[in-house]
């Protein structure tokens, strides 16, 4: 019998590629709610399958829409990435259509234009809720500190403060989450490639102004966008994360602590210590006094 009390409101999942899509179902239902997945062709994992659940094309509104509402979904998360798609080989079906010339508007403002426009929609013209994956799942957000065996050292942190920086000054321009710097020098910003391709860039770098394996140096930072729709695109780094930044020789990662999620930390923790690199959960207030 549900105890009274508890959130019952069915949970629609977008998911998107990455671990976190089956994370959050897992806590919903651990909290006594149903779910259900819709998987995005070609970026979800299969894992999605263990749950119930529906594929989708890209450009398949119309039958989003419609599984959503057939299953009585709720409240929705939108999780999980997708590679920015070619527009002319999506295959749009007709609700995609419709909302062709909105979206060109929202696009227009940016990604953060774009998601926020989505999110209106979604709300406004169909009635679900738009949750926040840290609402339902809590314990992905990244905790306050140090989370491994290896700690920041005085250059570590000198580094992590110079790309803070770097990120806040990218996002106030709606570019992207994420920074590295090593010994003082930002050596990439992170643009519509994304993380992982930035990470590639930065490891195809001379080994003489990036840290090695021998020697690991700089740092990644991911942090929100000012002022960005923290529903549907908060900073997240996983195990395969903590990979791409030790191929590069970076020293660790450092993230806005109750401002990104972590998909297993306990992964990403022993990952990481596997790879000498320290992973960090950096303080509202510390962020706030490398502001720019």
């Amino acid at each position: 019998m549900r105890s009274a009390g508890k959130n019952f409101r069915k949970l629609g999942i977008a998911a998107g590629n990455g671990p976190l899509p089956v994370a959050i179902a897992r806590a919903a239902m651990a909290a006594g709610r149903d779910v259900f997945i819709v998987g995005i062709e070609g970026a979800a994992d299969k894992e999605i399958e263990a749950f119930p659940h529906a594929w989708v094309r890209i450009g398949a509104m119309g039958e989003f829409l419609r599984l959503l509402k057939r299953e009585r979904c709720e409240d929705l998360v939108l999780i999980g990435g997708i590679k920015r798609p070619d527009l002319s080989k999506l295959g749009l079906d007709m609700t995609a259509v419709k909302l062709l010339p909105r979206a060109a508007g929202w696009m227009r403002e940016g990604d953060d234009g774009l998601l926020r426009g989505l999110t209106d929609f979604l709300e406004k013209d169909h009635g679900f809720r738009i949750v926040g994956a840290h609402e339902i799942a809590a314990s992905l957000l990244a905790p306050e500190g140090v989370l491994t065996a290896h700690a920041p050292s005085p250059q570590d942190e000198a580094d992590i403060d110079r790309a803070v920086a770097a990120a806040l000054a990218i996002g106030a321009l709606d570019i992207g989450q994420g920074a590295i710097a090593c010994r003082g020098i930002v050596l990439a910003l992170e643009a519509a490639e994304g993380t992982d391709e930035m990470l590639e860039r930065v490891a195809r770098l001379p080994q003489d102004i990036r840290g090695q394996d021998e020697k690991r140096e700089g740092v990644l930072v991911k942090l929100s966008k000012p002022g960005q729709e923290r529903r549907v695109d908060l900073p997240t780094i996983g195990v395969e994360t903590v990979e791409r930044v030790a191929a590069a020789g970076l020293a660790g990662i450092a993230v806005e602590a109750g401002g990104a999620l972590i998909a297993d930390a306990e992964a990403v923790a022993r990952a990481a210590n596997r790879k000498g690199i320290f992973v960090v959960g950096l303080t509202r207030a510390r962020i706030d006094r490398t502001s720019p």
